[in-house]
């Protein structure tokens, strides 16, 4: 992060511009003006000056210089952002609050200046600072070194020892706690993986029982019911009631068709397309009875995977316009084509029958209606096109599981 920061493109999003979004906010910016001007105006306390050894020149020139990069950052960031004119700005700002503060402490000529602990304090902080980087942890090498310099052109290198010593502890403090802070920010970012981790197995555990309990359970009983109700329906042949039976039928055999099709998501939080596709060419053939069913599909990448709902949504909807088309369309032949693309799923349901009426599609109160529905909650769209030689229904499906940075086949 930090030598990203420094040698490549610099964010304009994410966790760190918000921070920096609230270190720039107007009342924390008037907040560090106010300091500034504190700072600059300690001087004027009866007896401070002589203590600190510096007059309000000394202070209100360097305080000024701090001041007014750290608003011109400010406004910058107002104006365009995080931009990387304001994150060189940001370095500068680094590199002059340095320079300042230990313009202070050459200035009064006492290599022990209280002024010092700001220079301690803004180190400190930098080191804690997520959006830190490298070439501002160099201000806080280079700095005391051209102080010691100064002393040394001075003649002074007693004082010039001094001034190394203590930047060298400070940078050393510094530093010690910058491997405290990242080994603490390693150690919490490892705890949240480890939290997801377990709520993502919890999750498959409790979509494994939940499959479980319907398979054997709800799936049992509907079983027994199908079964029922088929014998019902071969001993009332000839019956005015054995077609009621007979629907009766159907209405089992599609519950259990969606019964082990939910069983069938929820047993994998995300499936392959391989795999999704060949779960769909089953329940079109089985829904197709003995028509000519066709199934196609076309990947991007082959290995992508889908999210578990999506897939349980491309299952519903296709077989919804496979089950209506084979039922009501008279068709001798069904083509399914399937196209998963980077900016989601793209499906169409051809068939040769007799076509629908005029508005059918819009009118429908059944199978057409619930595949509208369905494919709109999910957030993607479908038309059709219809005549007399058959029906062709398209539908786009978004999917976020979609990995574009994949390798292409």
């Amino acid at each position: 992060m930090k030598l990203s920061l420094l040698v490549g493109s610099p964010p304009s999003s994410g966790p760190l511009v918000e921070a920096h979004r609230e270190l720039r906010a107007p009342r924390a910016v008037a907040g560090l003006m106010a300091g500034s001007l504190a700072v600059a105006l300690v001087p004027l306390i009866p007896g401070v000056s002589a203590r600190l050894e510096v007059t309000l020149h000394d202070t209100a020139r360097a305080m000024g210089v701090f001041a007014l990069v750290s608003f011109a950052a400010a406004v910058v960031f107002w104006r365009r952002g995080a931009t990387p004119v304001y994150w060189w700005l940001c370095v500068l700002e680094t590199w002059t609050t340095a320079f300042s503060l230990l313009s202070l402490v050459w200035a009064s000529g006492n290599p022990l200046s209280p002024f010092w602990l700001l220079f301690a304090c803004l180190v400190l902080t930098v080191a804690v600072d997520p959006s830190g980087r490298v070439i501002e942890g160099l201000a806080f090498v280079v700095a005391p070194q051209v102080l010691a310099l100064l002393f040394l052109v001075d003649e002074e290198p007693a004082k010039a020892a001094i001034s190394t010593v203590i930047g060298g502890v400070v940078v050393v403090a510094a530093t010690v706690l910058r491997g405290l802070f990242v080994g603490l920010s390693e150690a919490r970012n490892e705890r949240d993986r480890l939290r997801a981790e377990l709520a993502e197995l919890r999750l498959r555990e409790e979509r494994h029982r939940i499959s479980r309990d319907l398979h054997d359970g709800l799936g049992t009983e509907l079983a027994s019911l199908t079964w029922t109700a088929r014998a019902l329906h071969q001993r009332l042949e000839g019956s005015p009631v054995q077609s009621e039976v007979g629907q009766l039928l159907e209405r089992l055999r599609s519950g259990m068709d969606e019964l082990r099709t939910v069983v069938w998501a929820l047993r994998a939080p995300a499936r392959a397309w391989e795999d999704v596709v060949a779960r769909l060419a089953q329940r079109c053939r089985e829904l197709g009875g003995g028509l000519d069913v066709v199934v196609e599909a076309f990947a991007a990448d082959p290995r992508t995977e889908l999210d578990g709902q999506v897939a349980l949504d491309l299952v519903r909807a296709v077989q919804e316009l496979v089950h209506n088309a084979a039922r009501h369309a008279r068709p001798r032949r069904i083509r399914v084509t399937l196209r998963c693309e980077p900016d989601g799923i793209r499906f169409r349901v051809e068939d040769d029958g007799r076509g629908l009426a005029d508005g059918a599609f819009e009118r429908s109160e059944g199978g057409l209606k619930n595949f509208r529905a369905r494919v709109e909650r999910a957030g993607g769209t479908a038309w059709v096109e219809s005549s007399s030689h058959g029906t062709r229904v398209s539908a786009w499906l978004p999917t976020p599981t979609f990995q574009p940075d994949m390798p292409m086949q």
